[in-house]
Parts: C-alpha cells; sequence; structure tokens
C-alpha cells in the first residue's frame, strides 16, 4: 500500500475552485434580461446618450459581424449572437476552462425613440459600436417665440 503525503493547500484550493464555480453559475442568471432565457455568457456593454442620439459599445471578442444580429424598435435595441468554440480546441485537453460561449441577447431601453434607417454599426477587434441616431433631435420643435419690434 503507497502512502501519500496529505497536502491541505491543495485542498483548500481544490476547494476555492468549486466554490467560485458555484458563484459564478449562480451569478450569471441574474445578469440577464428579465423575460429571456439565461446564458451563459453577457457581453460587457456601455451605453451612452450624446446630443443626436445614443452610442453603444459592447467587447465580444472572438465573434465576427456574421455572428451578431441588431434589430431596433422604437425605443428598444436588441444585440443577438452566438460565440462557438475553436473546433480546433480539444476538450479533453483542457486544464482550465472559463471562458464562456452560447447564445447571447442584450436589450437596451432607450430614453427616445431612434431612426432605425440611420443606425450604424462598426465592428473591429471584437468591439461593437453602435451609433442610434434619435428619430428627431431633442428640442425639435421647441424654441423661444421672437419678439415683435416695438
Amino acid at each position: 500500500m503507497s502512502t501519500r503525503r496529505w497536502d491541505p493547500l491543495r485542498d483548500l484550493l481544490s476547494l476555492q475552485e468549486k466554490m467560485n464555480r458555484l458563484f459564478e453559475d449562480s451569478l450569471a442568471a441574474t445578469r440577464t434580461t428579465p423575460g429571456l432565457p439565461a446564458s451563459a455568457w453577457t457581453p460587457a456593454a456601455d451605453a451612452y446618450e450624446t446630443p443626436e442620439g445614443f452610442v453603444v459599445l459592447m467587447d465580444l471578442p472572438g465573434l465576427s459581424a456574421d455572428d451578431v444580429e441588431i434589430h431596433v424598435d422604437g425605443e428598444r435595441l436588441v444585440v443577438h449572437g452566438e460565440r462557438r468554440p475553436d473546433d480546433k480546441t480539444r476538450p479533453e485537453s483542457f486544464h482550465r476552462v472559463e471562458r464562456s460561449y452560447g447564445v447571447f441577447t442584450r436589450v437596451f431601453q432607450l430614453t427616445d425613440e431612434v431612426d432605425p434607417d440611420k443606425v450604424t454599426a462598426n465592428f473591429r477587434d471584437g468591439l461593437l459600436r453602435l451609433d442610434l441616431p434619435r428619430l428627431r433631435t431633442r428640442g425639435a420643435g421647441r424654441g423661444r417665440p421672437e419678439r415683435p419690434d416695438a
């Protein structure tokens, strides 16, 4: 019978990895949009407003423009896509898997209606930039009445 020296640090690291996976799995379900199925992957995004409209920046590493669908409906922007694992990697050779794959859907509620015909998308180096001009620029149709000369 062979004996093996007990290494408490190895056991603690193994326990820590299991706990990390447990928390990551449970938190992944909370990062989805209500009413949509939970996804294994929720890409990070920044959205901000300009005087002309809205800008959305989304990190989509490993995707091409063909992997992403964009839909604008009134005051809603929907970005949908899928990241697939590389066919060349062999799962049995992995020592660690941290990258997420699968279908994702992000829905952004905008504060004004945008012009879907003028939306532009630029995809470069894994970064998607969407420029969404307002249907009517803020303040359009408003102004100060002219004063009649006395």
